[in-house]
Formats: C-alpha cells, sequence, structure tokens
C-alpha cells in the first residue's frame, strides 16, 4: 500500500532529522501505517493519519516512540 502518509508526520520526521528519500520511503511509509494501526487498536490515536499525526505529535511518550522507529527505517547515514 503507497499511502505515502508520511507527509503528515513531516515536522517528526524533521525533528528525527529523517531525510525521506527513493530509498527509504517504503519503508517510512510502513512504520507510520503500522504505528497508527498499533496504537488506534488500542485507542491512543484515530486510524486516520491526518487526525493521528497531531495527537502523536501531543503525546511525548508516542512522539518519542515513534521518532525512535523512523530513525531505524532511515536507514544508514551517510
Amino acid at each position: 500500500m503507497s499511502m505515502s502518509c508520511w507527509k503528515w508526520f513531516n515536522k517528526m520526521l524533521d525533528d528525527a532529522g529523517v531525510q525521506v528519500t527513493e530509498e527509504n520511503r517504503d519503508r517510512i511509509d510502513a512504520v507510520i501505517q503500522d504505528y497508527i494501526e498499533m496504537r488506534s487498536a488500542h485507542g491512543r490515536c484515530s486510524r486516520i493519519p491526518s487526525e493521528a499525526s497531531g495527537q502523536i505529535s501531543a503525546d511525548r511518550t508516542l512522539r518519542d516512540e515513534l521518532i525512535e522507529r523512523l530513525r531505524k527505517a532511515e536507514g544508514p547515514r551517510p
């Protein structure tokens, strides 16, 4: 699924220092989609990426957790 949900998470990507590239775009999309699905299943955020981004950003624990996952998904840094 190519949702490009990362566009709703640009601020968190910037905070994490993660650059979305052709090589890592699918991984980053998958991390965000999986995170939203997992957290929304437990009532922590919406399933809708545009809503979830604000909810995750507002919760320090969720934000930090997602930022760490995004950093890992980015891949090796030059």
